[in-house]
């Protein structure tokens, strides 16, 4: 290697990718110079065309390589090539699309140059229980920490390339990935039937909780397991599935209790036309689960795009700490989201402040990834009342119901949100799933939300 070569990688090193006039004066050379030592160069990647080309050099992925190509499944499980992802220098990231997707790229990264791990890819980090159980299975033959959150990003990829078959969305990495998720659709184990359930997911559950079922990096620290079921008509649905431990113990019952209202949420949602997962009830083994259709799949072996909420955010906004209210205004303005479905948004994180929901993070919303903007949001999900969940301990301590009011601007949304949570609270407190000492809370928290509906609602402000 020649000493200007060296210092062309040092200038890799030190900056990641560059346009020719930046390296020219870096290095105090002339253009047909450095054009000539790039063209000698092992692992230069051109990014762009004309005067927007820049630079890089290539970076290895130890026992990778440093190419990767993507992969897309459509709702009926058919492949198609997104582009080539690089690792570079510098920890970037750039993927050669092979046709244009505007989503992928936004305003901030026109090349496709990413400062890290794509943030279209970032759901797929392990994450949450099903993230933990998938990193004790796979983490010690990679020789990787036990803690997934530990992961590089290079790290990351390697646990896709060779054990992402189950991850979130629609996305594939690496030609060896694609062939074995094609394979499991020809292959594919049998499916739970759905009257066999109360006897299957029970063991399950065990099986989760032992470590024995990896799953995907689905987010949320609830224990769950992924399965397939065949239902009565025939139809083969994915799912994920929550569940409560042994309702013998007072926190375990409260777990019950909320799985159940994250199923009548959900219902209440669907029934007044706002997009929620699909849930069903299920009792077994003292265990309540909660089983949601999975909407990132389709059919028995199609796939839909999706991003979280905490994605895009990482990506384009680096506003994580703000309410869903301020996401929306966001998406909008920006042209991820039309007017109507950041409405949507927003109604929703009312309702959920509506119905106690103190965990409305950024991982609990999801768009539907597509080549252009606008996105749609997913259907909702996770949307309970964990206002009550227990503590670390497994305290079940008072608390106190107190949502916020709302300000003038937010009263269309808030007066829908208000009426479904009013349903919601009568609901919890009609349905004999739920304790009695959750239902004599739901009747309070009914009553509490009346009073905020003749306070504010349109008749008080006529």
């Amino acid at each position: 290697m020649t000493l200007l070569a060296t210092r062309v990688q040092q200038q890799f090193r030190l900056r990641g990718a560059a346009t020719g006039p930046e390296l020219r004066a870096a290095l105090n050379i002339s253009q047909p110079t450095l054009s000539r030592e790039l063209s000698r160069m092992k692992g230069i990647v051109r990014l762009g065309a004309a005067r927007s080309t820049r630079y890089a050099m290539a970076r290895e992925v130890p026992g990778m390589g440093s190419e990767f190509p993507l992969y897309w499944l459509d709702t009926e499980g058919r492949a198609s090539r997104v582009g080539i992802l690089h690792t570079l220098e510098m920890g970037q990231w750039y993927l050669a699309q092979d046709d244009p997707w505007e989503a992928l790229r936004g305003s901030e990264f026109s090349q496709g140059l990413y400062p890290g791990l794509p943030w279209f890819l970032d759901d797929l980090r392990p994450q949450g229980f099903l993230g933990r159980n998938f990193a004790r299975a796979f983490g010690p033959r990679l020789g990787f920490p036990p803690e997934p959150r530990d992961w590089t990003a290079d790290q990351i990829v390697t646990a896709l390339v060779r054990y992402g078959e189950e991850m979130p969305g629609a996305f594939v990495i690496g030609e060896a990935m694609l062939a074995r998720v094609q394979a499991m659709a020809i292959n594919s184990p049998d499916p739970v039937d759905e009257l066999a359930r109360e006897s299957v997911y029970p063991e399950l559950a065990t099986m989760a909780l032992t470590g024995e079922r990896p799953g995907s990096s689905a987010a949320g620290e609830q224990p769950k397991f992924l399965i397939r079921v065949r239902r009565r008509s025939g139809l083969v649905e994915e799912v994920i599935v929550k569940f409560s431990g042994p309702r013998e113990r007072a926190e375990e019952s409260r777990w019950a209790d909320l799985l159940v209202a994250e199923s009548i949420s959900a219902q209440v949602l669907s029934e007044h036309n706002i997009p929620a997962a699909a849930t069903n009830l299920v009792e077994g083994g003292r265990r309540m689960f909660l089983e949601s259709v999975r909407f990132d799949r389709a059919g028995e072996h199609g796939r839909r795009g999706v991003v979280s909420l905490w994605a895009v955010d990482g990506g384009f906004f680096g506003q994580p700490d703000t309410p869903w209210t301020a996401a929306a205004n966001r998406l909008e303005s920006d042209g991820w989201l039309r007017p109507e479905e950041a409405m949507r948004l927003t109604m929703l994180w009312w309702y959920g402040s509506l119905i106690a929901n103190t965990d409305m993070h950024y991982g609990n919303v999801s768009l539907f990834l597509g080549r252009n903007l606008p996105l749609r949001l997913a259907p909702i999900y996770d949307m309970l009342p964990m206002l009550y969940r227990p503590g670390l301990q497994g305290s079940l301590p008072p608390r106190d119901f107190a949502p916020p009011p709302p300000p003038p601007e937010a009263m269309e949304p808030w007066q829908e949100a208000a009426e479904m949570a009013e349903e919601t609270w009568s609901r919890f407190a009609d349905t004999r799933l739920i304790s009695e000492e959750f239902r004599e809370i739901a009747r309070a928290n009914r009553q509490t939300v009346a009073r905020y509906r003749r306070r504010f609602g349109s008749s008080a402000n006529a």
